[in-house]
């Protein structure tokens, strides 16, 4: 099967990093398009109007702040990539931004930046490996 669309969900960790060299040698040889993918988890209910509005913008921000590197290495290798931003449960997030945008794989970190470093696969990678409708390269 050849893939057409990569997702790599980027969050700046040395995983995400190291998926994104196999993305953009992947893309290389396939003559595929990668989505870069930041997620800024979900934002409890109960902070609403202007701080709200504040912390949404802020967390956009920062998650095109952390993508931009890797969308930078994507376009000075020739690959052609779509960054964006997302709030909401990572491994759900992932999983519906596949789907929406047509991705045909998933490329990504075996852990991220979370607090459960002592973990052989983190949480986020094995709810995508378990519930994505894709393929899902997980890279260590």
């Amino acid at each position: 099967m050849a893939y057409k669309k990569l997702l790599l969900p980027f969050d700046g960790s040395d995983n995400a990093k190291m998926a994104c060299a196999h993305a953009i040698d992947l893309a290389k040889a396939g003559d595929m398009r990668v989505v870069l993918l930041y997620c800024y988890g979900e934002l409890p209910a109960v902070i609403s109007g202007t701080t709200r509005d504040e912390i949404l913008a802020a967390s956009e921000a920062e998650g095109r702040r952390i993508i931009e590197p890797a969308a930078r290495l994507c376009e000075d290798s020739g690959v052609v990539c779509e960054g964006m931003v997302h709030g909401g449960n990572p491994g759900r997030t992932i999983i519906t931004v596949a789907q929406a945008e047509g991705c045909d794989c998933i490329v990504m970190g075996s852990r991220g930046l979370s607090d459960f470093s002592g973990m052989v696969m983190g949480s986020v990678a094995h709810r995508v490996l378990r519930h994505a409708a894709v393929p899902v390269l997980i890279v260590r």
